[in-house]
């Protein structure tokens, strides 16, 4: 039975991938740090199928003899801490002290790095230190492959599951920005299917991928479609960034303020296809629209 480990495999992308990886027949390790439910991860595969392991470093003596041990490794784990000390550590000297140990396994056939769309473009120290992280896997692994996905969505996804209560309760919808920053939202069955083809590939000729959907929204456009499709009359307020960027600087100072200034960076660019890399394209997948999985997740 083939092996792959996957840090990082208790969030959304992660349980996805163990879903499928599951039924390929996989054995799957799942390291993780923060306070996880391992019963549910467990229940993701057959018996004994899901392995999770709570460790607190790299140098965990067991944790490395599984690393050893696996034929793949995915990383998807990361941060949107907007403490620099903290992600440093948990995106760039992790993902350093990673590469260093699968340098020295001689098992594992591929790695795969979740990165994001646009972490190139939007200049805060989180996209500084993921594309740090980017260059030290392309330069340091031959048999490693990078994926920047676009906001993905899907059921019991993390941007509709905080966005739909904000459209249940309120009948005024704040809107950051003016709303014309524009995003290309990606189904996570059409990733799970990149993320699987690109294992079985022995073709490492490519390292670098962007992944989207085939529907260009602006913020506006998405926010009115969430509301068309609940039948449901919202008026969307815009926020200034000029305004929203000291209020947000000083709301994630508090304990559970609902965002922080790295994820406000979002809604400052666009977020779409560069042009510049493969895609979906290198394994002839052709993504599907978001739309209806709008509308079933409502």
């Amino acid at each position: 039975m083939k092996s792959i480990i996957i840090f990082g495999g208790a969030g959304y992308i992660g349980k996805n991938l163990i879903r499928r990886f599951a039924k390929e027949g996989y054995k799957i390790i799942v390291p993780y740090q923060k306070q996880t439910k391992e019963a549910n991860l467990r229940l993701l595969g057959a018996v004994g199928q899901i392995i999770p392991f709570h460790f607190t470093s790299l140098k965990n003596d067991k944790l490395l003899t599984l690393l050893n041990n696996s034929d793949f490794c995915i990383n998807l784990k990361t941060s949107w801490s907007s403490n620099k000390s903290e992600l440093s550590s948990s995106i760039l000297d992790f993902n350093s002290e990673l590469i260093d140990q699968i340098k020295l396994s001689s098992s594992i056939k591929k790695f795969i790095f979740f990165s994001g769309l646009g972490t190139e473009t939007r200049s805060t120290f989180r996209n500084e230190i993921i594309s740090k992280a980017e260059n030290l896997v392309i330069e340091n692994l031959q048999n490693a492959v990078v994926i920047r996905p676009s906001v993905i969505l899907g059921n019991n996804d993390q941007f509709l599951s905080n966005l739909l209560p904000i459209f249940k309760m309120s009948f005024f919808v704040p809107l950051f920005g003016d709303g014309s920053k524009k995003f290309q939202p990606v189904l996570i069955d059409d990733v799970v299917e990149f993320v699987s083809k690109t294992i079985e590939e022995s073709n490492n000729d490519k390292q670098l991928f962007e992944l989207a959907g085939p529907d260009i929204f602006t913020y506006r456009e998405f926010y009115n479609l969430i509301a068309d499709a609940m039948n449901k009359k919202r008026v969307l307020v815009t926020t200034p960034m000029p305004i929203m960027k000291p209020v947000v600087g000083l709301g994630e100072k508090l304990p559970f303020f609902p965002i922080n200034s790295e994820q406000l960076s979002l809604f400052e660019t666009d977020n779409t296809l560069s042009g510049k890399e493969s895609g979906f394209d290198f394994h002839e997948i052709s993504p599907k629209s978001v739309i209806s999985a709008v509308k079933k997740s409502l």
